[in-house]
């Protein structure tokens, strides 16, 4: 089975909590089992400074957001201990920050725009990297769109060109 984890913490890169640990850990099982696994999660600052191998695949794509597009690019990298490739979601002005969710105990006042791009990056990746897809597996509200713009007709699914299959 293809499947795909869309995460927005993955440990060892980025780690808030649980989350982290199961889908640091889960792909990797999975993948042992004989499945074909991929991991996309956004290219935080601690993935970057978490010294572990990460290149650029000069991969880039434009998000409609609201009225503006925002663009993106991917970096990968494989989980440790395995050869489970973990994709990141690069984008500065919304994964650049000094923590994951919030600052000072105050969530960022953008939080839903980021994870909005986030999703529609995460569907635009799959489709970019020509990735075989049977499951999407969404980890928490921040992949939750996932599953509603796969399965809506609406123009931003048809805009991401997402797969009828998505």
């Amino acid at each position: 089975m293809n499947i795909v984890f869309a995460a927005s913490e993955v440990a060892p890169f980025a780690k808030t909590g649980g989350l982290a640990d199961v889908c640091g850990a889960l792909p990797v099982d999975l993948h042992l089992a004989g499945h074909n696994v991929a991991v996309i999660m956004p290219a935080y600052r601690q993935v970057k400074a978490s010294g572990l191998p990460i290149e650029p695949l000069g991969v880039k794509f434009d998000i409609p957001i609201g009225n503006k597009i925002v663009r993106g690019r991917l970096l990968r990298g494989v989980l440790p201990g395995s050869d489970v490739p973990i994709f990141f979601v690069e984008q500065d002005d919304y994964y650049d920050r000094p923590e994951l969710y919030r600052q000072k105990g105050e969530d960022y006042k953008d939080n839903c725009e980021r994870f909005v791009f986030f999703c529609r990056a995460a569907l635009e990746s799959i489709r970019l990297l020509h990735l075989q897809v049977d499951i999407i597996h969404c980890h928490d509200w921040q992949t939750a769109l996932i599953p509603l713009i796969c399965t809506s007709n609406t123009p931003t699914r048809t805009a991401m060109r997402t797969s009828p299959r998505c």
